[in-house]
């Protein structure tokens, strides 16, 4: 049975093949678009966003933090976090393919395939993660810890920043506390890249590679928002907070949209790569496995009416004969202890 709707291009290789290629393009002309529609607001916000100027009491000792240059800067961020998701990736193919005895020439393309849809994946959901904390940021205006020393305040309620040791990409950026960015962008990647690790990591020689890899991204993870709180950049609320929403977006994107996106190549590749391993030699050079036939049962020594009539040309059997020949065999009895010989058999045929 064809299933020309599918895959089959035998059947139609001319329109479904065409037809394929449109639906491809679309998808992708529909994803970059919607990717657009979300990734330029947050590029807006992120550069050109105002934030809400909120009042403040003079004496609070919550925003009286002196001015600290940044451990991990957003340049830095960004730059790093990007290049541990790429070397998380690379490490987890890396061992999987020390895991499997039969290398390249026994493997498909569906791990390319899988790395680059888990990628986009990740980024998507890292342009939505973003998009909420710049919203957040933007709307609700909260106050660095370090805001006096920055801004400078010249008045409570509608004030004026004076702060002539800062520019005022810094002055803004003092009004952009929650939730911290650095604590949400850190702790999406890590939880993100433990869930792809758990689905695609498939190794049998560690059972401790798993968590020691993904506890080493929450760890870095953790390390990256407390930094932001040592470096006065942000409140313990605000690292609490971005630490959230970087972990719900990860566990969100990953259920509803990875999950699905990369169910399809996993378990079964594995698997055949599994069952693949002990004709790795075969695959590798080229050469085919001989097959082990059954060997076939010798023929009787002597002609046998009885076996004749139960046999066709074709080895069908004929219920009827079988039935006559078993009716009409001869009720001999031998005693179990005393086997024939051939000569017997004869001279009893």
């Amino acid at each position: 049975m064809a299933f020309c709707g599918y895959c089959n291009m035998d059947k139609c290789p001319g329109n479904k093949q065409g037809l394929s290629r449109r639906r491809i393009t679309l998808a992708v002309i529909i994803d970059v678009i919607l990717f657009l529609i979300v990734g330029i607001p947050v590029l807006f916000l992120y550069l050109w966003g105002t934030p809400f100027e909120r009042g403040f009491l003079c004496d609070d000792p919550a925003l009286s933090l002196p001015f600290l240059s940044e451990t991990v800067s957003t340049r830095v961020l960004i730059i790093a976090g990007f290049s541990v998701s790429i070397l998380v990736v690379l490490v987890v193919e890396l061992l999987n393919t020390a895991d499997r005895k039969c290398h390249c020439p026994c493997q498909s393309n569906d791990g390319l395939g899988f790395c680059v849809r888990g990628y986009s994946v990740f980024f998507v959901g890292f342009v939505m993660q973003q998009l909420v904390v710049e919203i957040a940021k933007n709307q609700l205006g909260a106050l660095r810890p370090n805001f006096f020393d920055v801004c400078r305040p010249h008045y409570i309620s509608e004030y004026t920043c004076t702060g002539s040791n800062h520019g005022p990409d810094e002055i803004r950026d003092s009004r952009l506390s929650f939730p911290s960015g650095h604590a949400s962008f850190s702790m999406y990647i890590a939880i993100y890249f433990s869930f792809y690790i758990q689905r695609r990591l498939k190794v049998t020689y560690s059972r401790l590679v798993k968590p020691f890899l993904q506890f080493g991204l929450v760890f870095l993870s953790l390390i990256c928002g407390l930094g932001r709180i040592q470096d006065n950049k942000h409140h313990p609320a605000d690292v609490i907070v971005g630490f959230l929403v970087g972990l719900t977006t990860a566990v969100l994107v990953f259920v509803f949209v990875g999950d699905k996106l990369l169910t399809t190549v996993d378990d079964s590749e594995v698997l055949s790569h599994r069952q693949t391993d002990t004709q790795c030699d075969g695959c590798a050079s080229g050469a085919t496995t001989p097959a082990i036939v059954d060997p076939k049962t010798p023929a009787p020594l002597l002609q046998n009416e009885y076996f004749s009539g139960m046999s066709h040309g074709n080895g069908s059997m004929h219920r009827h004969t079988c039935n006559q020949n078993f009716n009409g065999m001869p009720d001999e009895r031998r005693h179990m202890s005393t086997p024939s010989s051939p000569s017997q058999r004869v001279e009893d045929v």
